[in-house]
Order: C-alpha cells, then sequence, then structure tokens
C-alpha cells in the first residue's frame, strides 16, 4: 500500500502544554510522494519482522514506527499473529514530510485490513495518537486543520488540485526535537514569531523557519531563491528543512524545479491527494 506525505502549509506555535508537548495550529496537506509497505501474514505467531529498502538509515526493529505500529494493534486485539512488512522509502527521512507517521498510520490501516479486526475509526485513532502527534492525521489525509498537538483535526475542503507543488530538500536533515528546542531558547531570549505571510489566503509563515535556519544556516539561501521565483504557495513544511512551493501553471513548476535542481536541491514534483494512504491495486497482500 501506499503512504503518502504531508506539507505544512504553514504552522503557529501556541504555547507550551502541561505535558511537555506544543500546542500548535498548522494546516496539512498530503500529496502523492509516498512510501511503499508490504504486508504479508507469517505462519509463526508472535513474529513481526519488518525490512527496508532505503537512500536512507531506517532501523528495521523496535526503533521503526511501523514495527511499533504492528506490535500496538496485534496488543490492542490480543491476535498473536505473526506478519513481515517491507517498507520501501520514497519519503526522505528529516525532511519536515511526516513519512515516519505516515508509515505507521498506513500500518494500523493496512493490518486492520489484512486481519479484518474491524477496529471502528476512533479506536484507530487513539492507538495513532500513541505513536505520534501526527500520525492520527495520516488516516484521514487531504487538506484539514490541525490543533494541540496536532490531533484535533478539522477537515477542509480542498482548492489546492490546480497547483503544481515541488518539494525542495537541501543535503541536511533535521531533528523535531532539536528544531522546537531551539525554537525554545529562541523565545526565552525574546524573539518574536514572524508576522503573517499571507498566499492565497492562506498564512504560510512557520513559527519554526528562524530555529530551523540557526540550525541549518543553508536554509537562507534557499529561502531566498524560493522568494525571488515568486511561487502562488510557498514556506517551509513542518521542523523542516524542505520547502515546498505552488504554481498553478504546470510550466513554472517545471522551470523552477529544473533551476533548483541544477542549484544541487533534492527535487520532488507532487500533487495533492485527497487522502494519506492508498491500497495498491496490484497487492496480493492485503
Amino acid at each position: 500500500m501506499k503512504a503518502f506525505a504531508k506539507i505544512n502549509l504553514g504552522l503557529r506555535v501556541r504555547g507550551q502544554r502541561p505535558d511537555g508537548y506544543h500546542e500548535i495550529e498548522t494546516l496539512f496537506q498530503s500529496v502523492d510522494l509516498h512510501d511503499v509497505l508490504t504486508l504479508v501474514p507469517q505462519k509463526k505467531e508472535c513474529e513481526i519482522l519488518v525490512t527496508v529498502s532505503s537512500l536512507w538509515p531506517v532501523p528495521q526493529g523496535r526503533e521503526n514506527l511501523v514495527y511499533r505500529a504492528a506490535e500496538l494493534i496485534f496488543s490492542h486485539t490480543g491476535l498473536k499473529a505473526g506478519v513481515r512488512i517491507h517498507l520501501e522509502k520514497r519519503i526522505p527521512v528529516g525532511a519536515g514530510l511526516g513519512g515516519g507517521s505516515s508509515d505507521a498510520a498506513a500500518t494500523l490501516v493496512g493490518l486492520n485490513e489484512l486481519f479484518q479486526f474491524q477496529l471502528s475509526d476512533a479506536e484507530l485513532r487513539q492507538l495513532a495518537l500513541e505513536l505520534g502527534s501526527d500520525v492520527p492525521y495520516f488516516l484521514i489525509g487531504g487538506l484539514c486543520r490541525g490543533r494541540g498537538r496536532g490531533e484535533i483535526l478539522e477537515r477542509l475542503p480542498s482548492y489546492l488540485e490546480e497547483y503544481s507543488f515541488v518539494l525542495i530538500k537541501p543535503a541536511s536533515a533535521l531533528s523535531t526535537e532539536a528544531v522546537y528546542r531551539e525554537y525554545d531558547l529562541l523565545r526565552v531570549r525574546g524573539w518574536q514569531p514572524p508576522a503573517a505571510r499571507l498566499c492565497e489566503g492562506i498564512d504560510c509563515a512557520n513559527d519554526l523557519e528562524d530555529a530551523a535556519l540557526r540550525l541549518c544556516p543553508q536554509l537562507r539561501e534557499l529561502r531566498h531563491i524560493l522568494s525571488e521565483l515568486q511561487p502562488d504557495l510557498w514556506g517551509m513544511s513542518g521542523s523542516g528543512p524542505t520547502y515546498y512551493a505552488a504554481w498553478r501553471a504546470p510550466a513554472y513548476a517545471q522551470r523552477a524545479a529544473q533551476a533548483l535542481a541544477r542549484r544541487g536541491y533534492d527535487i520532488y514534483r507532487t500533487q495533492p491527494t485527497n487522502n494519506s494512504y492508498e491500497f495498491a491495486e496490484e497487492s496480493t497482500a492485503l
């Protein structure tokens, strides 16, 4: 099955929560850049095997969210089953695109279907939240407003299908935890969040951007280049370092992608989706 990436069309931090997390408000949008998961039941009970093919370092044991998602749903249902899951990584790691969270949500959905657990949407959401703040979003996809830790979701009618998106990733990765720590340090020093930056009626400003720029200074050049290309929509996704840019005219997106690729950035042409996962028709595992 396909597990789609997401972008954050702006992100605002509204404060610190008593549980240690940050209160945020953001717009999530799923896009068709995706990982591929193949799930195959095993005869041996209580055996979870996760294999990965990836250009980036990805753990294969309990540190992998796919493994933890499988372990969690088996524990919740009490089924002593076994499964082999192969993960083909296409979403870059540490990029602010939610690849790991999307894989976890797709694993929950895929195993619910494969073993006919018949878990309700509410049960799946609760399991997803145990795996991460943004995992519940990947049970829904499309355009959603996220609040709280990102788990309070409001599905919105999307008008973004007419845009051609380009994702631009520098040759670096950022840890979400590290970016939030830097953000907290900036706030202690008196830093103030940026003013609204409206693009097509959407506030594309990201309160984590300055923290990411401090940890990854080469992003300043990318930000300057993008502003000169004048996309209809653009900004940093999540905790970075990936930026998104979108144009209504596909020809502009194509030219921009070529220009950015010549500068050495990893480029992903992508389109918005209405869902966060898709059962592949050719799969015999589900």
